[in-house]
């Protein structure tokens, strides 16, 4: 089966009429494969994800979709790697593949195959809900003795595991869940607390509406970080500001449930519950309740009663509390899904062919330069040197190869890394310059002034590279154009502190014969015309561009200068 893929907002939107028509077909599908809840997750990651979709002949329509997510990571060397986490990890309880019934002994193994074929060091079977026959298709392209596989640890230190996940199946009738599925205890209390709220006026129970939403969010979230706030310390924030997103995304496609218990005006428990009408089912996302009120009625007891009691009247069957295996859920009568969670590695460790793919590169660039900024340099130079195993004529990554080679003073290196650059990018003046001090460096003087001219002719105002011209041409003996090139370091720069000691220079050698300087101007004829076209520019009216003031190894912002 031929694969495509998905990698942009505007293709997965208009493939949204299939991708419905699959999800509708297949008995594994959930929530977080749905189109409405996968769409705006991803639109939080916008270069980060592609999506996997398989038709069955060329022009069929899809059967069916897996969604991916590329993250650049450190290996233990310290080069960059590439990470396939499933796409809606961190946001999403599970994930998963989609597929239409009938289809899942062809479309699961090509789906495998491709991603066998990607360029990635770790793939992350993470929270992944699939039968075992879905699992058995998708890993069988990847045998152990190739792919090294590392189970993955989900039990918390409160020792709740979450990678199982009750649920409860639901009858069609309310007095029938209590007869059957919970215990007499329990049917008791929810009996007795029900009819405590419902029969008082001291108690209600509302659900959100388009003029609380934000009200009850706010209740909901702040209940939750009162409780939790403690355990999660710094990701507090963090996961309160993406609970708050998924929420009112949630609300704004019909596929939120938010009760709250109230005592008066005091609210007291709330609950949020996305609500999948296509798969007839409601998912418990968070709860949160006021820990200062003691009871009677028991708050989270009472608005999980009623949740349930409600979600049987709108025809659900299923009542899923998502992952954890927290022993409060069982008291409604559920029983345990287990989701898969394995990591399959390299066995080197590396990506595979240590490349990495055209559409990673730029997440790749950002990280090799924060390495480069932070003093990571052999870690940085990986990260360059596999971008330009992809792309050999990648500017950032030249450039950045050029610094680092001229900070370890090795000019010949750096030289190569700049000249490759001025050929792709000749408009970049500072590639031009650090070319020009790398030849110089090494002796090479003539080379030297035309890389100082080729910067000149991009930035007529460039001071630094008129100055360095200058010190190139005392070098060659060619005075006179050496005078010319500190005429106009004094006019970009008038207070100049270094024009003063090439004056002297120039003093002191003023006496050169006639006939030595006929003999070096037509032994560097090409050169000093050059410098006589780069050095008849006029003076710009704004300040003068200075480049290496502090540093000739400082780092500058390779995106601002290519």
């Amino acid at each position: 089966m031929p694969v495509e893929v998905i990698d942009s907002l505007e293709r997965l939107a208009a493939v949204r009429p299939e991708w419905e028509a699959v999800y509708d077909a297949d008995p594994e599908g959930h929530y977080f494969l749905s189109w409405t809840w996968l769409s705006k997750w991803l639109a939080r990651f916008p270069d980060q994800w592609s999506i996997l979709a398989v038709r069955p002949e060329a022009g069929a329509p899809y059967v069916a979709f897996l969604p991916l997510r590329t993250r650049i990571m450190s290996s233990r060397g310290g080069e960059p790697v590439n990470v396939i986490n499933m796409a809606g990890n961190y946001g999403a309880d599970y994930s998963g593949i989609l597929c239409k019934a009938g289809y899942e002994e062809q479309a699961i193994p090509a789906l495998a195959g491709h991603v066998r074929t990607l360029h990635w060091a770790n793939l992350r079977l993470e929270n992944f809900r699939a039968s075992e026959r879905r699992l058995q298709l998708f890993m069988q392209a990847f045998p152990q003795e190739i792919f090294p596989r590392v189970e993955l640890n989900v039990t918390n230190k409160d020792g709740v595991n979450n990678g199982i996940c009750p649920f409860v199946t639901l009858p069609t009738d309310w007095d029938a869940y209590l007869e059957t599925q919970v215990s007499s205890n329990t049917r008791q209390k929810i009996r007795r607390f029900l009819r405590q709220v419902e029969n008082s006026a001291e108690f209600r129970i509302t659900h959100s509406q388009p003029d609380t939403i934000e009200q009850d969010i706010e209740i909901l979230l702040r209940f939750w970080g009162e409780m939790w706030g403690e355990r999660k310390g710094k990701r507090l924030a963090n996961i309160v500001r993406s609970n708050r997103t998924m929420l009112r995304h949630a609300f704004a496609t019909g596929t939120l449930f938010l009760p709250i218990l109230w005592q008066g005006d005091r609210p007291l428990c709330a609950l949020a519950f996305f609500v999948d009408v296509r798969k007839r089912a409601f998912l418990f996302l968070i709860g949160s309740r006021d820990e200062s009120f003691r009871g009677p009625p028991a708050p989270g007891l009472v608005l999980h009663a009623y949740s349930i009691r409600y979600a049987i009247a709108q025809g659900i069957t299923t009542y899923d509390f998502l992952r954890g295996n927290e022993p409060y859920k069982y008291s409604f009568g559920s029983q345990e899904m287990h989701l898969s969670n394995v990591a399959l590695t390299t066995r080197d460790g590396r990506n595979f062919g240590a490349r990495l793919r055209g559409e990673e590169l730029q997440g790749a660039f950002e990280r090799s330069t924060a390495l480069h900024r932070a003093g990571q340099f052999d870690e940085a130079e990986e990260g360059y040197r596999q971008i330009l195993a992809t792309n050999p004529a990648s500017p950032g990554a030249l450039y950045g190869m050029g610094q680092l080679m001229a900070h370890r003073r090795d000019h010949h290196a750096a030289a190569k890394f700049f000249r490759t650059l001025v050929s792709v990018k000749p408009g970049t003046y500072k590639a031009w310059l650090r070319l020009g001090r790398a030849l110089l460096a090494q002796g090479r003087t003539a080379e030297a002034a035309e890389a100082f001219c080729g910067a000149l002719r991009q930035a007529p105002d460039l001071v630094d590279a008129c100055y360095l011209l200058c010190q190139t041409l005392i070098r060659l003996q060619l005075f006179r154009e050496a005078r010319a090139a500190l005429d106009r370091v004094l006019v970009l720069a008038p207070d100049h502190a270094q024009a003063a000691a090439l004056r002297e220079v120039l003093k002191a050698r003023a006496m050169q014969a006639p006939a030595e300087q006929a003999r070096r101007a037509a032994a560097y004829a090409g050169l000093t015309a050059q410098v006589a076209r780069v050095l008849v520019a006029p003076a710009p009216d704004r300040e003068p561009t200075h480049v290496f003031a502090a540093s000739a190894h400082v780092h500058e912002s390779v995106s601002a200068t290519l």
